[in-house]
């Protein structure tokens, strides 16, 4: 090959080396293509799941306080929320896992010839829900105020002192009838209030040592309702001098709305003068109870199918 012509072939061997590489590039990407053409594909839809419930933040429920008597010795007096009568949340509740628990209303008889709290209007309309878990309310071991004690264990004096529902979130709670007024058309003050936790008391001491006490507890407490009660809860308030002739605190009528169900299965617990009561006695606070049977298993019959 001549000098002269040596520039030339380099240059056209270089132009067909590029333009078989460029060719290579083209059919193997034309290849890939096709092959992810050919590969399946499932296109399935969004799924999910039903959003969180959420107690609501504001409310356009009115509630108004009126007065409560001093009634506990205690002095310093004892915050509310660290009080074991007023709080079930610092006393507590355990599962009663017993397999021969009867998980029903059961009959004690009534003892009360004025209506006590009747559960079933807790709820509109009123009913007896299905019931979730049954407890034991655990003792307390007082201590001298402001020390709030420790607790003790379970109490035994009935298989179970407290309850819980199974019912969807969202659904109205209202202060239960029943044949107790404390005055100016009110049933009930408010012992304590939080968001999920709310203590009646059918007498104007603010005290569960003497009448009916109901605690509700993983609930929605009323957002206004709660507002009021921190108001009227503060600890510089009259609530907390002692001696105290009276102050106030929330009053509620029967049948007045103080918050809604939650996510949580709602838990009731009463007390009698500050002894907790079994929440299945169907002839105390379940006299009204629509779409249960009417007869309920007397309490001698349960006793002799093993439970305490």
């Amino acid at each position: 090959m001549t000098p002269d012509k040596q520039p030339y072939m380099t240059k056209t061997i270089t132009i067909l080396f590029l333009t078989l590489l460029i060719l290579a590039g083209i059919i193997t990407h034309s290849h890939a293509e096709q092959q992810a053409e050919l590969i399946p594909r499932a296109y399935l839809p969004l799924v999910m799941g039903p959003p969180e419930f959420q107690c609501a933040a504001s409310s356009t429920n009115q509630y108004t306080s009126g007065t409560a008597f001093q009634f506990d010795t205690d002095n310093p007096v004892r915050p509310a929320y660290n009080h074991a009568d007023k709080n079930i949340v610092l006393r507590s509740y355990t599962p009663n896992t017993d397999p021969n628990l009867k998980r029903e209303l059961v009959d004690y008889g009534s003892g009360d010839g004025t209506q006590p709290p009747q559960f079933a209007t807790l709820f509109s309309p009123y009913q007896v829900p299905p019931f979730a878990e049954f407890y034991r309310v655990y003792q307390w071991q007082w201590a001298a105020s402001p020390n709030p004690g420790t607790r003790g264990g379970p109490i035994t004096d009935y298989p179970t002192t407290a309850v819980s529902f199974t019912l969807p979130p969202g659904k109205t709670l209202h202060t239960p009838v029943s044949g107790y007024d404390i005055g100016g058309g009110m049933e009930v003050i408010v012992l304590f209030a939080d968001a999920d936790t709310i203590t009646l008391h059918y007498t104007r001491e603010d005290s569960a040592a003497r009448g009916y006490t109901i605690h509700i507890d993983q609930i929605c407490t009323d957002p206004n309702l709660l507002s009021l009660y921190n108001s009227l809860d503060g600890p510089n308030g009259p609530r907390y001098r002692y001696p105290s002739s009276g102050y106030n605190l929330p009053t509620l009528p029967a049948g007045k709305l103080f918050g809604t169900t939650s996510s949580q299965n709602m838990v009731v617990a009463l007390a009698d003068s500050g002894a907790f009561q079994d929440p299945r006695s169907c002839n105390e606070w379940w006299q009204s109870r629509p779409g249960y049977p009417t007869l309920c298993p007397p309490a001698w019959s349960i006793l002799a199918n093993g439970e305490e």
